[in-house]
């Protein structure tokens, strides 16, 4: 159904990813897991605040 893509993210900040790994070691899960996580979150309140822009309700 949809195609795997892989790229590559760039992190400019050296403490991001310091506080990435950590996480990534606190939690077991990999630092990739967190990105797409962190990304898929991003995506979901940048579609919410459109929709609140266009008067639909948080359930709508």
């Amino acid at each position: 159904m949809f195609e795997r893509e892989t790229f590559t993210v760039q992190l400019t900040d050296p403490m991001l990813y310091d506080r990435l790994r950590t996480l990534s070691a606190e939690y077991d899960l990999s630092v990739e897991y967190l990105v797409n996580m962190a990304v898929r979150r991003l995506m979901d309140d940048v579609e919410f605040v459109r929709n609140l822009r266009i008067g639909k309700g948080e359930g709508a």
